[in-house]
Formats: structure tokens, C-alpha cells, sequence
């Protein structure tokens, strides 16, 4: 008896590592494809990785709440005298628990402005996840601020 309880102990920690092995692969091609969606300036692509009930906290404001408000920032005004051209982050760690993940790290791009320059720029973030359905992982909260030039 004490065996067999063994064994489904066992089968059920190796079960639920694999859960989160397939999450955090998840958790990692979308944010590959967040960064891809900004760089395209596919707007209704980079919304749709948040919940609706989703928050964001962008440095210098308040925080944003809600997908319309999420897609109000992340679309640029029609004077916008800048575009990303690229976009990458850099995850330091994913950590799965249950529906609920986050992961932190770095994140680095570079927008081109109306006269052709360019600006690099980089930053630290924190995102949490939520599970919104089996295997559909989405941003619930978004903070990020950028680091000094050097």
C-alpha cells in the first residue's frame, strides 16, 4: 500500500512538472509574439495578450485598467513622431503556480524616429499571468520602467 502511494506521489509531481514545462513554453511564445505584435504595430494583436480585466502600470501614469485602455496606450496618435522597430524581452524567470504565473526581466528595444535616427532603449519589467482557459495564457498585470541610457 505504502508503495503504491509512493508511486502516485511520484506520477503526480512528474505530472504537474511537465504542466508547467508546457506553461511556461506557452508563457514564452507569447511573449515572443507580444514583441513581434508591438514591432508590426498590430495593435488588436497585442491587446488580445491581455485578460479584459487586465492592468498595466506604465511609468510617469496611473494605472491603466481594462482593454480599452490598454489599447489606447499602445496605439500612437497619428502625430506620433515614432515608431518601435524593435522589441525584445528577456525573461530571468518564469514561475508557475496553479492558474497563475509571472515572470521578470529585461527588456530592450529601439524606435526610429521621423528624421530616420534611431534611439535604443531598455528596461526592467514584472508581468503576472493568469490561466484563462487550459493552456491560453494571458497578461493580468504589466509594470515596466526603462533604465537610464549609458
Amino acid at each position: 500500500m505504502n508503495q503504491k502511494l509512493s508511486i502516485l506521489a511520484f506520477l503526480l509531481l512528474i505530472s504537474s512538472s511537465c504542466l508547467a514545462q508546457g506553461a511556461e513554453q506557452i508563457i514564452r511564445q507569447n511573449i515572443s509574439a507580444f514583441s513581434k505584435a508591438l514591432v508590426d504595430r498590430n495593435y488588436d494583436a497585442l491587446v488580445a495578450a491581455y485578460c479584459d480585466d487586465a492592468k498595466i502600470f506604465p511609468n510617469g501614469t496611473n494605472i491603466l485598467a481594462g482593454s480599452e485602455s490598454i489599447r489606447t496606450y499602445w496605439t500612437p496618435s497619428e502625430d506620433a513622431s515614432s515608431i518601435t522597430v524593435y522589441h525584445k524581452i528577456i525573461p530571468e524567470e518564469i514561475t508557475i503556480v496553479g492558474s497563475t504565473a509571472y515572470d521578470y526581466g529585461y527588456y530592450e528595444g529601439r524606435s526610429r524616429n521621423a528624421d530616420g535616427s534611431e534611439v535604443p532603449w531598455r528596461g526592467k519589467y514584472v508581468v503576472v499571468w493568469k490561466e484563462v482557459k487550459p493552456g491560453e495564457w494571458k497578461i493580468y498585470m504589466d509594470i515596466w520602467n526603462r533604465s537610464p541610457n549609458e
